[in-house]
């Protein structure tokens, strides 16, 4: 990108590269540190559009004497900071650990435009947390002039300009940049979705492996399930008493799940987590849980995060405890101090998400055996959070196809194909004893139009081959995309059971695998496949054509991928904020 005589007004050529004009080296008498910085490059350009968001990238070079720490609470944690002109607009952390004296650094972060039309100045200096300013010791920040356009600005009622400044709470991988460096969109909205494929706001047309986050399995906009849909829409979606719909729906899962006997409504996953706990804490009068996997937002579980990360205050002695999917070692070091208060143990039975790169692992029915068992043993309800498996897993579940029947089971996803509905599944004199006492009483759990999808959608289930489809869909999915990581020479391979895989790759250092996914995520959207950060869900309506398309955009990917490691530089190639 040429860089204009404006956009580089304060900055100059030195030794082939560009730095601070001032105060470069310059510290502080008796702090006992050289604050030095330099502002090697940048790409921000001399005009953008009013309001848009642009994707900005710079490279910093610590010229001082101490070693900048991302992680430190303390003095030598170094963050960049944005401003224009005196208001501080975003705060962005260093992508690696620790930055040496030395070294250089480059930061991906996202430009929001001001709407005002005419020169702004842009700023970008360093802190060092609750000590001191970078330029307070010495070092000139970078200034940018920048040319806001406003003559195709965002107007107020823009999506794009309510998402940025009134509700940015939604899946943004691209941290709200719409375009890359080529001029390709990035999906911020969706305009339209039907089988596995979205279009986003300008019409692009994707292959979703997101799929609603994993709850419309036979695909968006089954006609099936629209026209169930449609021959309800006369009736209010809420009444004060049930409909028939309910009943069918609730007869429908006790006939399916192998522990369903009662049945209990909710709108989310999250809802019948919470409820499955608070049954199981009454029914046996213990308090703690055993859990592994997710399950959830609310605060029975996420607890244990902390109050710092959560908001829930914190408790003298926790209450939920995890432990490892499939390592009988860390599950009885946790059952053996707690199985004398232990109420339940709460689990994904396959493919949860094990680390910050997605699911490993399918269910060992042995695995599933021994803590059956052992929560027998002292009293205590097995509980398996099937939302993502229950009518995905080959045989409806993981518990019909092991034999493996849990006190409780939690629905979700599938049993509404895209509407709002969840259930809880269970031994009736759990409910029977206990369910009056736990306060639950969601507004929305009976709503009409979600009941009739998930009749036909259980319909559906019962009499076409959905699981095993998609099962022998992701299985093939996997085995090409490690093919192609083979033969490509990406050190990453494809796991999980296939129908909520990921591409994992072999990397030990933290800072590396964060541009890997980054970049690996960022080049798939480029290439029209949508992840979860990297985590595939198949569905039913994922056919061979689509297959194909899918493993060509991922050996685009992969070889983006293969030529940034071989130049040992993935932050050249980064548009997108770190995941």
């Amino acid at each position: 990108m040429a860089k204009s005589q404006t956009l580089w007004g304060r900055i100059k050529r030195q030794k082939n590269r560009f730095s601070s004009s001032v105060g470069v080296r310059k510290g502080t008498p008796g702090d006992g540190r050289n604050y030095g910085a330099i502002f090697v490059n940048h790409n921000i350009p001399h005009q953008l559009r009013a309001g848009s968001i642009y994707g900005a990238r710079i490279t910093l070079e610590n010229s001082g004497n101490f070693v900048w720490c991302r992680d430190d609470p303390s003095e030598s944690r170094i963050d960049l900071v944005l401003r224009f002109a005196d208001r501080v607009v975003g705060t962005y952390q260093m992508p690696t650990s620790m930055v040496n004296p030395g070294e250089q650094v480059t930061l991906c972060f996202p430009l929001t435009v001001p709407h005002k039309e005419g020169a702004h100045q842009v700023v970008l200096e360093l802190v060092a947390q609750d000590v001191a300013w970078f330029s307070d010791r010495g070092v000139s920040p970078l200034a940018i002039t920048l040319i806001s356009d406003s003559s195709n600005g965002l107007l107020p009622d823009d999506p794009r300009e309510v998402t940025r400044s009134v509700n940015p709470w939604h899946y943004r991988p691209t941290g709200g940049i719409e375009r890359s460096s080529e001029g390709m969109t990035f999906p911020l909205f969706v305009s339209n979705a039907k089988g596995c494929h979205l279009w986003d706001q300008e019409g692009r047309c994707y292959i979703d492996y997101i799929m609603a986050w994993g709850s419309t399995i036979l695909g968006y906009g089954d006609d099936r399930i629209q026209e169930a849909i449609g021959a309800v829409l006369e009736m209010p979606p809420l009444t004060p008493f049930p409909s028939c719909l309910e009943m069918d729906v609730a007869r429908m899962l006790t006939e399916d799940i192998p522990c369903g006997e009662m049945v209990v409504f909710g709108k989310n996953g999250s809802d019948v987590c919470t409820v499955a706990a608070r049954l199981a804490r009454l029914h046996t009068g213990k308090r703690v849980i055993l859990c592994s996997g997710y399950h959830g937002w609310q605060d029975f579980w996420v607890e244990a995060e902390g109050f710092g990360v959560t908001g829930v205050p914190d408790r003298p002695e926790p209450l939920i405890h995890r432990f490892r999917f499939n390592d009988r070692d860390d599950f009885f070091r946790l059952f053996n101090l707690f199985k004398g208060d232990l109420a339940a143990v709460m689990l994904e039975p396959s493919g949860p998400g094990e680390s910050i790169q997605g699911p490993e692992q399918d269910a060992d029915k042995d695995f599933l055996a021994t803590i059956a068992e052992a929560a027998q043993s002292v009293g205590a309800l097995l509980v398996f959070d099937e939302i993502i498996t229950g009518y995905r897993y080959p045989s409806g579940g993981v518990q019909k196809a092991f034999g493996i029947v849990p006190d409780l089971a939690c629905l979700g996803k599938a049993i509404g194909s895209g509407m709002p509905l969840a259930a809880l599944v269970g031994k009736s004199h759990i409910f029977e004893q206990c369910m009056e006492r736990t306060h639950y009483g969601p507004t929305f759990k009976g709503e009409v139009y979600s009941l009739a999808a998930a009749k036909a959608a259980i319909q559906i289930y019962r009499a076409e081959p959905v699981a095993e489809t998609i099962w022998n869909y992701g299985t093939r999915l996997k085995k090409e995309i490690n093919r192609l990581c083979a033969n490509i020479g990406v050190n990453a391979s494809c796991k999980g059971p296939p129908f909520r895989m990921a591409l994992i790759f072999q990397e030990a250092d933290s800072d590396r695998l964060r541009l890997k996914r980054t970049l690996y995520v960022q080049e798939l959207l480029k290439q029209g496949i949508t992840t979860y950060n990297g985590i595939m869900l198949p569905s039913y309506a994922h056919d061979e054509a689509v297959m194909g398309e899918t493993l060509e955009a991922m050996g685009e990917t992969l070889e983006r991928l293969a030529h940034a490691e071989r130049q040992n530089n993935f932050e050249r190639y980064l548009e997108i904020p770190l995941l």
